[in-house]
């Protein structure tokens, strides 16, 4: 009798390129889920680099544009807190994901190495910040909409519903523009080049890789690397496109946006000290890791 060994279901580890650049950025979201009770999300929600300890290159909004409609707005937003919550929710996901497709958990030491590598990794990249300072813009004068007529997700159930799906139509049409036109922006030294998104054959899109300078900090070395901007495009499409059918479909209440104030991370200018103006103006690498690993119930 013979005996034949079948293969486990389960990687022993997440495959990944050390050539691959691997943008992550955060963003708004308007649904809450079990993970993301904040949902503060990032996107793309790939968690390989993570999980091998890695470099990710964090893509962050154009702060000084913000700063321009934050005033106009009269809204600051609390970045410590921001990129507290989008670390947090990342991590989490990527747990609950390494431990479905290998049965273990993140590995501390690997969370840690990431951290550090990805922090030590710099690239400029304007068409990526400004498209997440497009989102960000957005979501905030959707946010200001609601406050100032006092809009109640249940009172008002269906304009609150209209005022949200109004935002996603705007990021909808923003990327598909993108997409349609073709050119992606780069900076190589002191130029902006352009560069194409996709080949396009027989109505079929073939998502080009696109290659950066990236500095490393430490080292003080230069390198290419590469990622495909289409797929980032495309990501936040399907995100976008898959909130405003459940708003339009479902009879489930979006999430009452008073939850970022409730949480202290949107205000309004007028409500902050000066004590408190520091955490609205951290970067993403200001964080402190250990205090977001002893938030986490997972470690």
């Amino acid at each position: 009798m013979l005996f034949f060994k079948s293969k486990s279901k389960y990687l022993n580890k997440l495959r990944t390129f050390k050539k691959d650049l691997a943008p992550i950025g955060f963003y708004f979201d308007i649904f809450s889920t079990d993970i993301f009770q904040i949902p503060i999300l990032p996107i793309p929600m790939r968690i390989d680099k993570l999980s091998n300890g890695e470099p990710t290159l964090f893509i962050t909004p154009n702060r000084e544009k913000l700063e321009k409609v934050f005033k106009r707005l009269n809204l600051e937003v609390n970045f410590h807190l921001f990129y507290t919550m989008g670390i947090t929710n990342f991590l989490n996901y990527a747990n609950l994901k390494q431990k479905e497709l290998t049965l273990r958990g993140l590995d501390n030491d690997k969370i840690r190495k990431w951290w550090k590598a990805s922090n030590n990794m710099s690239a400029i990249n304007p068409d990526l910040a400004k498209s997440f300072t497009f989102i960000t813009s957005q979501f905030l004068k959707t946010y200001s909409y609601i406050d100032k007529n006092n809009l109640d997700p249940t009172q008002n159930k269906d304009e609150y519903k209209n005022r949200l799906i109004k935002y996603c139509d705007s990021v909808i049409k923003y990327f598909r523009n993108k997409i349609e036109k073709n050119i992606f922006f780069i900076k190589n030294e002191d130029k902006i080049e352009m560069e194409k998104l996709y080949l396009e054959r027989k109505q079929k899109y073939y998502p080009l890789v696109i290659k950066l300078p990236v500095n490393n900090l430490v080292t003080n070395k230069t390198s290419e690397l590469g990622f495909v901007p289409y797929l980032i495009y495309d990501d936040l499409l399907d995100s976008f496109h898959y909130n405003k059918n459940l708003l339009k479909n479902t009879t489930d209440d979006a999430i009452n946006l008073k939850v970022y104030e409730d949480n202290e991370i949107i205000n309004k200018t007028s409500n902050i000290d000066d004590i408190r103006t520091k955490a609205y103006k951290i970067e993403l690498k200001d964080l402190n890791l250990n205090e977001i690993l002893h938030r986490l119930k997972i470690y």
